[in-house]
């Protein structure tokens, strides 16, 4: 019931399936290009830390993993029936991540009834010679079989990913505090698009305390799910997580939303959706992501009849910046990836655009 309900929140745009023989194809090789530049831009354009950096790549990598599989998994399916996002997303629909979870705890049992490698392939080469036509139902069989020997938990970007945890200091005095650095990533189910997270936090190990070393508690990785399963206010989130440990302090909690890609696939009434398709060519297109960033200024002690209560962190809101007022952050940074000719004419006639980006605008190779 649960899917179903989600399924009925999306629009028919929302989870459209491409028509024509080569139509998922073209798609895959476009979402791979898109996302090999998003992988070069970093290095390029990002004003991230080195670390942050190295953590963006590999989460970037992984969805374009799971692109490649999805590639192989509908290669040649006769239904074509993966649901795709055409407004302001661009990307696969959210219930192909469910489905991609699915097909993860299924993968040994799926692998055990499919024919081996080289019996398919021998298969195929006798239907060639003997039929002359493309044996359709043994290369899906084929690509499924390749489509389940990638899916690996830790190469593909999934509903939810979660990363690593990194000790980025220790003070041995008598506060005794380590410093964290941790990311994950999810897929959102409302806007289907993927959220990289990175967290700074403190985890103090003073006697008393209820909880212990977080390096060495399984309930970390439930409560980061939980609080991250959707795109709530970045402010939001941090209280959520700093609320549910007395010894989970966040300092600095960013959110990197990737998308939306505006190009021939959309079907949207974005400006830059109604400009590409009246003004340039189907390979151009316009790449956009954005970071949000909320930090703690301090602590205050949050008030109670029957306790002295407990110490809860001050998240800052820049209150001089309406966006991130509306979005409840401190900071936010946008960029931006997109042709030479799309940049000129953004220059020449929307220089606004331009002005509001965090850096110069990455020119991918067309």
């Amino acid at each position: 019931m649960k899917t179903i309900d989600i399924n009925n929140h999306f629009t028919e745009l929302d989870r459209s399936v491409l028509e024509g023989e080569n139509a998922y194809a073209e798609y895959f090789n476009y979402l791979r290009d898109c996302l090999n530049a998003l992988l070069s831009s970093f290095d390029n354009i990002s004003t991230e830390s080195s670390l942050e950096i190295k953590v963006l790549k590999n989460f970037s990598q992984k969805f374009l993993n799971t692109i490649e599989a999805f590639r192989l998994k509908y290669a040649y399916d006769p239904t074509h029936s993966m649901l795709v996002d055409l407004t302001e997303s661009g990307f696969p629909n959210f219930m192909e991540f469910k489905k991609l979870d699915h097909d993860l705890q299924i993968k040994d049992k799926a692998l055990k009834n499919l024919p081996s490698k080289e019996s398919l392939k021998q298969s195929i080469l006798d239907h060639l010679i003997r039929k002359k036509t493309d044996p359709v139902k043994l290369l899906d069989q084929l690509s499924k079989q390749s489509y389940f020997i990638r899916l690996q938990w830790s190469n593909i970007l999934t509903e939810f990913t979660p990363g690593t945890l990194e000790l980025l200091n220790e003070h041995t005095d008598a506060n005794r505090t380590r410093t964290y650095f941790y990311s994950w990533a999810s897929y959102d189910s409302v806007t289907n698009k993927p959220f990289l997270y990175t967290m700074i936090f403190d985890n103090p190990l003073n006697e008393g305390r209820k909880d212990g070393d977080i390096d060495q508690d399984p309930k970390f990785l439930d409560t980061i799910r939980k609080c991250t399963h959707n795109t709530s206010p970045l402010k939001v989130i941090a209280s959520d997580i700093d609320n549910a440990y007395e010894n989970v302090m966040p300092k600095v909690l960013k959110r990197i939303e990737i998308g939306p890609i505006y190009g021939k696939y959309a079907r949207d009434k974005h400006p830059y959706t109604i400009l590409l398709r009246k003004q340039f060519n189907p390979d151009d297109y316009i790449f956009t992501y954005n970071t949000e960033i909320v930090f703690s200024t301090g602590e205050k002690r949050t008030k109670s009849f029957l306790s002295k209560g407990e110490l809860r962190q001050v998240f800052y809101i820049d209150e001089s910046n309406k966006e991130c007022m509306e979005r409840m952050i401190s900071d936010m940074h946008s960029y931006m990836i997109t042709s030479h000719n799309v940049l000129q004419y953004l220059n020449d006639n929307q220089p606004e655009d331009l002005a509001k980006l965090s850096a110069p605008v990455y020119v991918y190779d067309a």
